[in-house]
């Protein structure tokens, strides 16, 4: 079991974090001792640091691709029925495995472990290029999601240990960018791929092309990374796979419920009560398994953690910068489509002119936060900027003009691209070496929780309320027709209509819309407030 008490000890503010070094001329860290000293410089690093978060870009690309390929999806391989599950599919494997990785980033080669979930990513997207069934996408897209977890919270660990604490802060930007620029890009590469001859499959097989590219060179230049010295059999049996099945059961009965309610069963229909009881009995269990630590000596998510406010309040951080990012870039396409009237490309490149303010704020705070870095400030202006840009984006309506909408969304990316990444930094800096890791997998689940839970609550709000509108205005339109369109699945909704009434549900459309931004606004309140309980202190970063 891990000492509390000496984790706890090991949070002090301000403290100078001791890295690994190595004496050869690659990189090679080792038990958590002495200082990083990175010998790759010049072209090679950026060489190396490119080929890295490369499979950062095709990770966040597969959160969205699937916003605008679902229509053709259904097209080619029929069974609309399945569509919900085409959506939850990624973010089961994402945030379910979440835990396990970061407990075998403890144990194991981080390069090699890294190289396995990239091959995991690979091998799904594949599936998913090459399926000709719904059944074997959805099995491809939760392998894609199992690797993407596993390459995420292994670019973070490798970029962690190869840099020195003044480094860590740009280069850990550079992952927010990319991060963002996939993000961003997805529906636009997807939508690409399905207008033309290509067709949607190549929105999953150009990430094999990528992957193919960049993988010499990390393979070449990636130091070998190993935390735990200890015996194979002695780590295989340190693995809290009890904990691990709970915990992705837990979240995906959970994902399941914010997916599924009112859209495919009635929220008191038997199949959801099942689904409220199974995951209720599950989290129950998690919570006690790991609190107790049953049938492990070394636990799969790091709790004690939860004993630290200030870790606690980066956790929720991270979730809420990352979540209201997710939210605004998975909501304004449906409101250029629908009220403007936009292909899937064009609102996709509006939604990209408009993110650019998250990619600047990221790079840029990235560069600047070793010169400034009383962090408390960071946090509460960004959390500002958040707060601002939602309140405004509640009030859009079927008469907002697109300047109007485009400049509240970019005042609330502007402020999530400041601290999407801050968390990491500042947390690393404030606890021992050799508890890096779990607070990073701590931080990444928190991340990976807030998109997947977000996205999940945001289309519930929207779909449920606005189907519930549509349905007053047209009572003759069969329910199932209003959910399918609402939900991506191409379905015309006022083709036909009077005038009259394609204003009617157009207007619903967009007063909806608006409401899925009080969810945002809720969470950015609660971060602008916490903000300010965090220390007002500097952070000393060693070079």
């Amino acid at each position: 079991m891990t000492n509390f008490q000496e984790l706890l000890s090991s949070i002090r503010p301000g403290e100078k974090v001791v890295e690994p070094q190595s004496s050869s001329e690659e990189l090679e860290v080792g038990q958590d001792d002495g200082p990083t000293v990175r010998k790759i410089r010049g072209i090679w690093w950026a060489i190396v640091i490119t080929a890295i978060i490369s499979s950062t870009f095709l990770y966040s690309l597969d959160n969205t691709v699937m916003a605008n390929i679902r229509p053709d999806i259904v097209d080619s391989l029929g069974h609309m029925e399945m569509l919900p599950w085409i959506s939850v599919s990624y973010p089961l494997g994402e945030v379910g495995t979440c835990p396990f990785w970061g407990g075998m980033y403890s144990r194991f080669d981080n390069k090699w472990l890294y190289f396995f979930t990239l091959l995991l990513f690979e091998v799904g997207s594949a599936i998913i290029g090459s399926a000709h069934s719904v059944e074997v996408l959805i099995f491809g897209r939760v392998m894609a999601g199992m690797g993407g977890s596993g390459i995420y919270l292994g670019t973070v660990n490798i970029i962690s240990a190869m840099t020195s604490q003044a480094e860590r802060a740009q280069n850990l930007g550079f992952i927010g960018v990319t991060w963002s620029l996939g993000t961003i890009l997805g529906p636009i590469i997807g939508g690409t791929f399905s207008d033309s001859k290509a067709t949607w499959r190549w929105a999953f097989y150009i990430n094999v092309c990528i992957a193919a590219v960049a993988a010499p060179a990390c393979l070449r230049f990636v130091p070998s990374i190993a935390p735990d010295t200890n015996k194979l059999s002695t780590r295989i049996k340190r693995i809290d796979i009890f904990g691990a099945s709970l915990f992705a059961g837990g979240i995906s009965t959970l994902i399941m419920i914010l997916s599924f309610g009112g859209a495919i069963w009635p929220w008191n229909s038997g199949r959801m009560i099942s689904l409220y009881v199974a995951s209720t009995m599950i989290w129950i269990l998690f919570a006690l398994q790991q609190w107790r630590s049953l049938f492990t000596r070394h636990r799969i998510f790091p709790v004690e953690l939860f004993a630290n406010w200030e870790m606690c309040n980066f956790f929720v951080h991270t979730s809420l910068s990352i979540s209201n990012t997710v939210v605004t870039v998975w909501t304004l396409p449906l409101f250029f489509q629908f009220i403007y009237g936009d292909s899937s490309l064009r609102s996709g490149l509006f939604v990209f002119a408009v993110s650019a303010a998250a990619i600047v704020a990221a790079g840029a705070g990235g560069a600047v936060f070793p010169k400034y870095t009383l962090y408390m400030i960071w946090f509460a202006v960004a959390c500002g900027c958040v707060v601002i840009g939602n309140a405004l984006l509640t009030t859009v309506s079927i008469n907002t003009s697109r300047a109007s909408i485009c400049g509240y969304a970019a005042i609330q990316l502007f402020g999530c691209g400041l601290v999407v990444q801050l968390p990491f930094t500042v947390a690393q800096v404030k606890i021992s070496p050799k508890h890096v890791r779990p607070v990073t997998s701590f931080l990444v689940t928190a991340q990976m929780a807030g998109v997947a839970l977000s996205i999940g609550i945001a289309t519930t709000i929207f779909v449920n309320r606005a189907a519930g509108d549509i349905a007053r205005i047209l009572p003759d339109l069969p329910r199932d027709a209003v959910y399918a369109s609402l939900g991506g699945a191409g379905t015309p909704l006022v083709d036909g209509l009077p005038l009259r009434l394609q204003r009617e549900v157009l207007a619903a459309i967009a007063n909806n819309i608006g409401r899925v931004f009080y969810l945002n606004v809720a969470s950015s309140v609660l971060g602008f407030l916490t903000s300010f309980l965090m220390k007002r202190e500097r952070l000393q970063l060693e070079s």
